[in-house]
Parts: structure tokens; sequence; C-alpha cells
């Protein structure tokens, strides 16, 4: 029993493919040929591992030593590279110490060469002529290479086309010429349009300047055009026939003036310096002078109303004075005492007809100093500010605040002195229409008093 337990252990420990015949009854006897099976497999295949060991192991082996015999004609392919590298450079040292000799006073004038090429080069990229005659650059770019190089020697062929390039310079600076080009517009959109070049200074299309863009190498339309006293020239040459003299403003510095007229502001960017102050103070000028012309305008025709009612004694009571004299007619028959009392509550009634709203424009003509020197105040405030966070090093962080301060006040000024005048001259004129008024008044008590005395005095 013990052996027949000992056989069903090594079984099991073996592992034997007997999961299927596990749940089948197995002999002892059937049991033993299968570990003998077993055992004979396991020694078969010991030594077919071993053989392919033994097969991998020469193989390495042999690669190994393929491997050394390549390093070792790599490392002689090597020294025989560096032997061959040592004579080239002797080789090369010879022939560039043969080749300075040769050259001899040539070297310099390849050296002026290059110089003048580099001068010439500089010269055509800032010429609005290569706006006309584009790529020439590349052949000046590729004569300095050769001018500079060891190996190479520029040609007479190049240097005649230099000569000639420099003449044609000079020759086309001193032409009119017309011919197409690509302009690029403010909007970024690229056209191809007519255009004028008046020699090396400035190059216009129809009435528009245009400026040569060096690093783009194109014509470019300025963003802000200068004035018609400039502009309009321009067009005048554009529709040009060649049979008269026409005017044109040159800009000699190449397009540089033109540029800072772009950039100086105009009325309307100097009114928006002022920011919100200078438009309130621009609203209020605004109102003041509107309200003194309306005045104007009432004045003068209540003036002319009543110069009519002077000269007829019927009252109308379209103006002041007829409806004075309408209520003398009314109260005709009351004492003097009691007429002047009513004549005194009609004129009473006309002085704000006459004087409406020139009190506004004295206040605004007040007003408007003020706020300009409030916009100054807050100008120079920002300056200080600004100067505290960077400092006085840039002028142009400070120059907005500046522009404030000094706009406002203009604005102020502005505002205030037209209405100054226009208070002056509509209160001027009330005052007259009022004495008017006052005087024949006067002039109606006098007669109502004598005529009221006169009838007592022949009683008398």
């Amino acid at each position: 029993m013990k052996l027949q337990s000992l056989f069903l252990s090594a079984a099991l420990v073996l592992g034997l493919n007997t999961h299927v015949q596990a749940a089948e009854p197995v002999s002892v006897d059937s049991l033993l040929n299968l570990v003998k099976q077993g055992q004979a497999r396991d020694d078969k295949e010991f030594k077919q591992r071993l053989a392919r060991f033994n097969q991998s192991k020469a193989e390495q082996e042999k690669m190994v030593a393929d491997a050394q015999n390549e390093r070792t004609r790599l490392e002689q392919l090597s020294a025989q590279k560096e032997k061959e590298f040592q004579q080239n450079e002797t080789a090369v040292a010879e022939a560039q110490e043969r080749l300075n000799n040769r050259l001899g006073s040539l070297k310099e004038l390849f050296g002026v060469l290059q110089q003048v090429a580099g001068d010439t080069k500089a010269v055509f990229e800032g010429s609005v002529i290569s706006s006309e005659l584009p790529g020439r650059e590349q052949f000046l770019t590729d004569l300095i290479k050769t001018a500079g190089s060891s190996s190479k020697l520029p040609s007479i062929e190049e240097l005649e086309r230099l000569w000639f390039e420099m003449q044609r310079e000079m020759t086309y600076s001193g032409r009119v010429s017309t011919y197409n080009a690509q302009v690029v517009l403010p909007s970024g959109d690229t056209t191809e349009e007519q255009v004028i070049r008046v020699g090396g200074f400035n190059v216009v299309s129809a009435d528009k300047y245009l400026n040569w863009d060096l690093e783009a190498g194109r014509l470019v339309e300025l963003d802000k055009q200068p004035g018609s006293r400039y502009t309009d020239p321009a067009a005048e040459l554009a529709s040009a026939n060649g049979t008269e003299l026409t005017g044109f403003w040159i800009d000699p510095s190449r397009g540089q003036l033109l540029k800072i007229m772009g950039q100086s502001p105009e009325l309307g960017d100097r009114v928006d310096q002022g920011g919100v102050v200078g438009y309130i103070i621009i609203v209020l000028g605004a109102i003041g002078i509107a309200l003194a012309l309306w005045r104007m305008v009432v004045l003068y025709s209540e003036a002319g109303k009543i110069r009519a009612q002077m000269d007829n004694d019927t009252p109308n009571e379209n103006n002041a004075l007829g409806r004075v004299m309408a209520v003398f007619n009314a109260n005709k028959n009351a004492d003097t005492e009691t007429l002047e009392l009513h004549l005194g509550e009609a004129i009473a009634a006309e002085i704000p007809r006459l004087t409406r709203a020139i009190g506004w424009i004295k206040i605004i003509s007040v007003v408007a100093p003020l706020l300009g020197l409030l916009g100054t105040v807050t100008g120079m405030i920002d300056v200080f500010e600004t100067m505290s966070l960077f400092g006085t090093g840039d002028p142009k962080l400070m120059a907005g605040g500046i522009s404030q301060a000094l706009v406002t006040t203009v604005l102020g000024l502005v505002a205030a002195i037209p209405c100054v005048f226009l208070h002056t001259l509509t209160n001027n004129r009330s005052r007259e229409l009022m004495m008017i008024l006052e005087e024949r008044a006067t002039g109606i008590l006098a007669r109502q008093s004598e005529q009221q005395t006169k009838p007592q005095a022949t009683a008398a």
C-alpha cells in the first residue's frame, strides 16, 4: 500500500499530462510506464537544448571575431584618412600661399570692389528706382560673395555690369518715369497700379504719395496723405500730357518728411487729445454760440419792429413797444401815477423776453475756461502718474497727458472768447431796446402829465 501511495504522489508531482486521464482509473504498471516514458523524453530534450546551446555559442564566437576584424580594418582606414587629410591640408596651404602671391595687388582691388558693391547695394535697397528695376540687389549680393571668396575671382563681365548698374542708377535718378508696379494699400491688399516716379525722390499713384518699403521691397501707399496743397500737384502730374510744365512737391528726404507729416495730428486728432473734458467744452461753446446767434436774430428782428412802431401811433402788439403803447391806450384816462405804474409793469413784462438766454451765454463764457483749467489739472495728474510708473526716460509716454492739459486749455479759451464777445453784443442790444421802451414810456408820461395839468391851469 505504501508503494502504491508513493507512485500516486510521484504522478501528481511530476504533473504528467494525466489531467484528462486522471478522471480514469490508472493501474500501477501503466503509471510506471508513463514515468519511464517521461524520463526518456526529458533526456532527449536536454540533449537537444545542449546541442543548440553549443551551436549558438560557436556562432557568437564567430560574430565576435568578425567584429574585431572589422574594428581593426576601420582603425587602419582611419589612420590612412588622417594621413591623407594632413597631406591635403599641407597642399591647400601651399596652394593658398601661391594664390596670394599671384594675386598681389589684385587682392586689394577685390577688397575695394567688395566695399563698393556693398555700398551700391545699400543705395539700391533704399532707392525708389528699385521699384522700376527690381532684382538688382541679387547680382550685387553674388558679386560681394565672389569678391570675398578665395576660390573664385570676379569676371570682367561682372565688373562691367557693376559699373553699368551704378551708371544706370544715376541716369534714372534724373528721369520722370511712368510704369506699372505692385502697390500695397493701407488695407493690406496688393494691387498693380500705374505709378509715376520723380527721379529718386518720390513715387505717386494718381494723387496718392507712395513710400518705398526697404524690408518688403514694395511701394506702400501712405496711411495718411498730406493736404491738398501737396496732393493736387501730384494729380496734375498724373494727368499731364508732357506739353506743359507741371508743379510737383518733392520730398528731398525720400519719403521721411511725408512720414513725419502723416504722424502729425490733424484738427480732429488734436480735439480728441482733449478727452472727455475737451468734448464737454466744445459742446458748451457750440451751445453758447447758438444761443447768441439766436438772440441776435431775435433782437435785431425786434429792433426793426420797434423802429416801425416808433413811426406809427397805432400800437401793434407784435413788438414790445406796441404792447407798451397798448397798455397806455388801455389806461389813457388814468392819472399820471397810475399810468406810470401800468407802464412800468408793461416794461417789466418785456424785459425777460428781451434778455432771454443772455445770462446762459455769460455763464458759458465763464465756465469754459474753468473747464479748460480742469482738463489741465487732470492732464498733469496723468503726467505725474506716468512719471512715477515709468520714469522720465521716454517723453512719448508723457505726451498724452501734456497734450490733454494744453488742448483743454486752448479749447476753453476758444469757447470763452467768442461767447464773451457775443454776450456783450446781445446784452448791449437788449439794453438798447429796453432804453427805447423806457424813453417812450417817459415821453408818454410827460405828455399825459401835460395834458392833465393844462385844463387845471386854464381853470385857475
